[in-house]
């Protein structure tokens, strides 16, 4: 520049330039910043106009049809809510037509009041927040199986709508295993009669007749000279006895006798004799007090109450897998119909090529199609067999004489599943599993029982000490007068009595020591058992409430992945269709869309079995919260789970039987 430009004082000039150019880009900038004011009135921005122009320019875009290629149009079709996304092939030939230059003027620009009865932008978009949050997929949004599965299958044979609800209750009033279920707690109710048949009064009567002949000793014996001494005996008791709950006994019996004897002492010869005897045998040390001796009955009730929860937790475990065999029988019944239209797509290809062969078909390409069509050929009569083994299973396991009338009953899921997003927190699940659960009141119940077990090893360590009462009537006369001897045993003479006391003591005690020692081991063991119960307790309703959430993501991840999928095979099948056969891209693009329709059907399957997965996460938590029974309202009638009570439609509340069969188109051939 030093050769160009020799002037000193144009260099000059030349650096203070720059300066003089902002500074008058400054002042005319500064002219034509709009008034506050201005910018307040709802002056839309220049990135507004851009963007109504790329709107316009897109609505010109909109325009073009598969008509311009195929020739062919149908006025009639209308795209629904759940048609995926429609990608043209783009035409390079098109030209675009200049842009309209927007004009932005300064004069003022007044927003328009909003109208009356319209919500304003800030309640719409909380609306929609919250209709989001409720719902993981748009509510709008419904697969086009959702008709379809609700048909039937064989018109051939006879068919059953069926739902979770009627199949709970049919399961609960006809199935073999629920019955059996039920029979274990009224077998160990059993044990608490037995146990308390221990304090019933017990009536007792004993006679015996004895006949005694010895030599007589001496003289003594008999009076006389008499070798022998002979003397018959018959005696009958007859009385009560009980046993009190503080371990004492009372025993109330009377006894009459007839005697005769060859004794000359023996006066008055053939006596007849009356008793009447009261005793009461009371433990002071071993044995003593309530807790004691009703342990038998407590320990028989909390057996019962185990037996209860055990048959609870294998009800549930029934019903879930009454609720899981009707969802596999919705998925594989959904599964079927999406077979037989990918089946039915393949065979589309496959006609069409064959119809071209003689012009731009190859016969590569008509073979590909073949063996597309055989492969899904063969998961179609999978899917099938997959269907009746679904409906074989249910019917085992409800056991409901509708349902097994006939082996050949098709069986229709009616009830969709639903889309609805269950807030839950673990500790509020933990809570109510720790109320519910019926593994927490087991091992609870057999901490009591083993307490009782420690009390009475405890008491077995005391040493025997009894004290014995006893008072008695009796009454004596000749002529074997029972009946008097018995008015004289009131009346005649006073009451005897007795009073002492019984000790016994196990010189080592070992197996009272070690009995003790067994139950206290017993019990440690136990509350160890129930900290592990509670640690596998949080750890199985945590892995439910992330399997809640885990289904909540997949579910939406599979919405997108779905409608991705019908986007990818729509488009590939428009760009096949309109390239010529000959050219080897073709052939090429032929497998891009076979295996675009497999991704498709794979995404379908994907999504009705994240749909599925949805819906048992919110039954296998509350299979872990041990809240089915209320759910389900067995034995609970007027009780829901104030966690997971999830609204059902009534649509779904009574079975509705299909009004007419799936569409042949659908399903193609008819079922073998």
């Amino acid at each position: 520049m030093q050769k160009v430009f020799t002037s000193n004082v144009f260099k000059t000039d030349c650096r203070c330039g720059p300066i003089l150019l902002l500074v008058l880009w400054a002042c005319s900038g500064c002219a034509l910043i709009p008034k506050n004011e201005h910018s307040q009135l709802g002056q839309s921005p220049p990135s507004q106009h851009k963007r109504a122009e790329s709107e316009q320019e897109g609505s010109r875009y909109d325009d073009i049809s598969l008509t311009a290629y195929t020739g062919s149009a149908d006025s009639d079709h209308q795209p629904s809510d759940n048609t995926p996304v429609q990608l043209l092939t783009p035409n390079f030939d098109i030209v675009s037509a200049p842009t309209e230059t927007v004009v932005q003027t300064s004069a003022q620009q007044f927003p328009l009041p909003p109208l009356h009865g319209r919500l304003t932008p800030a309640v719409v978009h909380d609306e929609e927040a919250t209709r989001d949050n409720l719902h993981v997929i748009p509510p709008d949004f419904s697969p086009w199986w959702t008709s379809s599965v609700t048909m039937q299958f064989r018109p051939e044979i006879p068919h059953s709508p069926v739902n979770v609800n009627t199949l709970i209750q049919e399961a609960l009033m006809n199935s073999a295993q629920i019955r059996v279920i039920n029979d274990d707690p009224i077998i160990a109710e059993t044990a608490i009669t037995q146990a308390m048949s221990e304090f019933d009064p017990k009536l007792f009567l004993e006679s015996k007749f004895n006949r005694i002949s010895v030599p007589a000793s001496s003289t003594l014996d008999t009076g006389t000279d008499f070798s022998r001494l002979r003397e018959n005996d018959w005696s009958t008791n007859i009385g009560i006895r009980r046993k009190h709950i503080q371990g004492g006994q009372i025993e109330l019996a009377q006894q009459f006798g007839m005697n005769t004897s060859n004794s000359i002492f023996f006066v008055p010869p053939n006596q007849g004799d009356a008793r009447l005897t009261l005793s009461f045998n009371q433990p002071l040390l071993n044995g003593r007090g309530q807790a004691y001796n009703e342990s038998l009955i407590v320990l028989a009730e909390l057996n019962t109450g185990i037996a209860s929860d055990r048959t609870q937790a294998a009800l549930q475990d029934h019903l879930l897998d009454v609720t899981e065999t009707y969802w596999e029988l919705y998925l594989n019944r959904v599964i079927f119909l999406q077979k037989r239209k990918h089946l039915q797509d393949g065979r589309q290809i496959q006609t069409y090529l064959e119809k071209r062969y003689n012009l731009d078909s190859l016969q590569s390409q008509i073979a590909r199609a073949r063996a597309a069509v055989a492969r899904r050929e063969s998961e179609v009569i999978r899917a099938e067999a997959a269907v009746q083994n679904s409906e074989t299973r249910l019917r085992s396991l409800v056991n409901s004489p509708q349902l097994g009338s006939s082996t050949h009953l098709e069986l229709i899921s009616i009830q969709q599943p639903n889309d609805l997003r269950i807030p839950v927190t673990v500790e509020d699940a933990m809570a109510t599993a720790m109320e519910y659960r019926s593994e927490v009141d087991i091992a609870s119940q057999e901490i009591q029982a083993a307490r009782v077990r420690l009390g009475v090893a405890c008491n077995d360590l005391l040493p025997k000490l009894d004290l014995v009462l006893e008072t008695y009537l009796t009454g004596l006369k000749g002529d074997f007068n029972i009946s008097q001897a018995w008015v004289d045993q009131f009346s005649v003479g006073e009451p005897s009595y007795t009073a002492g006391f019984v000790f016994e003591v196990p010189l080592w005690r070992q197996q009272a020591k070690s009995q003790h020692l067994q139950r206290t081991v017993e019990l440690r063991r136990l509350l160890n058992k129930f900290e592990l119960t509670v640690d596998n307790l949080r750890a199985e309703v945590e892995t439910a409430v992330r399997y809640v959430e885990t289904a909540d993501r997949n579910l939406r991840s599979q919405y997108h992945s779905l409608q991705a999928a019908n986007a990818d095979a729509e488009y590939l099948k428009r760009r096949w269709e309109m390239l010529p056969g000959h050219d080897r891209s073709s052939s090429f693009l032929l497998e891009d869309l076979i295996d675009a329709q497999d991704r498709r059907a794979e995404a379908e399957q994907a999504f009705v079995t994240a749909q599925v997965d949805h819906v048992m996460s919110l039954t296998k938590l509350n299979r872990s919260t041990g809240t089915i029974l209320r759910q389900e309202h067995v034995d609970m009638p007027f009780e829901t789970d104030p966690l997971l009570e999830v609204p059902v439609s009534d649509e779904y509340s009574e079975p509705q039987a299909p009004s007419q069969a799936v569409d042949p188109s659908l399903l193609g051939e008819t079922n073998s």
